[in-house]
């Protein structure tokens, strides 16, 4: 049986530049990354960016641990898109090989953001790139069910759903939901966490503390169990405290991978071996 294949998300390990983070996801025998090809200006300082001076250098590093790049983030649909930067983007990722692209979808009515979603679709078709609706607290599409109708509506065959762990539990979905939507799935980013969470953590734990697989109270086995065998799953994991006490990006990348897999190997459906 072939094994679901993981990707290391970059805000695992911020601290990491691209290539080392490639160079780390080889270590730990992780199929993919995770680059941020595109941030908006206002949380830049936030998240290393991939440009495309960089692309020589991070397609070596690819190449020399055997990692591919799977996901781009991070591409917000609102009032006033940058399309100009967006077809930049997914340009460099188009570079390195990248298959996904994140997309949000920010002040928009679902009809609006349907339209916009299809039209950042026809975009990233052009690069070979599918675009990934990601819902969350932070956006305008809150939940599971919305996004999938945003995704109906938008009917492109390159327009898929992102499912975070952190995003499903926070906004009132579960592994029923997953369910019923596997086939709209493209990739499931795999955390854990306390079930309940002060509003005004919210952000802290989102982009900075998250838990390692297996260490809290989110329904991780369920909902891996409801994923299509051909689904990736994507190590996001960021532990600032564990950064804060000298923990490397190396050793912190390590225990959130290592806890991934051996969740994924005894719930996730496996692909029969070709």
């Amino acid at each position: 049986m072939n094994p679901p294949r993981l990707s290391l998300h970059h805000l695992t390990a911020l601290d990491a530049s691209p290539a080392e983070l490639i160079a780390i996801a080889g270590q730990l025998g992780c199929d993919h990354v995770c680059l941020f090809t595109h941030v908006p200006d206002a949380i830049a300082q936030l998240f290393p960016c991939v440009t495309e001076g960089d692309v020589p250098a991070v397609s070596a590093a690819l190449d020399a641990a055997g990692v591919s790049l799977c996901n781009l983030e991070v591409f917000p649909l609102d009032r006033d898109p940058d399309w100009a930067g967006f077809e930049r983007s997914l340009a460099v990722g188009q570079a390195l090989g990248a298959t996904r692209a994140t997309v949000h979808i920010h002040d928009v009515d679902d009809h609006t953001g349907a339209a916009m979603l299809a039209r950042f679709c026809d975009l990233a078709g052009g690069f070979g790139i599918i675009a990934g609706l990601e819902f969350n607290g932070f956006s305008a599409v809150r939940t599971l069910p919305q996004a999938a109708a945003i995704l109906r509506a938008a009917d492109r065959p390159n327009a898929a759903m992102v499912c975070d762990m952190l995003h499903l539990v926070r906004n009132g979905c579960g592994p029923g939901d997953v369910a019923t939507e596997r086939d709209l799935i493209g990739y499931l980013q795999i955390c854990d966490g306390p079930l309940e969470r002060d509003e005004s953590e919210v952000w802290h734990e989102a982009i900075r503390e998250r838990g390692v697989p297996g260490t809290g109270e989110f329904p991780i086995a369920a909902a891996l169990a409801a994923l299509r065998p051909d689904t990736i799953v994507d190590v996001e994991v960021p532990q600032h405290a564990a950064r804060k006490a000298g923990e490397t990006p190396l050793d912190r990348a390590r225990r959130a991978v290592e806890a991934s897999r051996a969740l994924v190997a005894a719930h996730m459906p496996h692909e029969a071996a070709r």
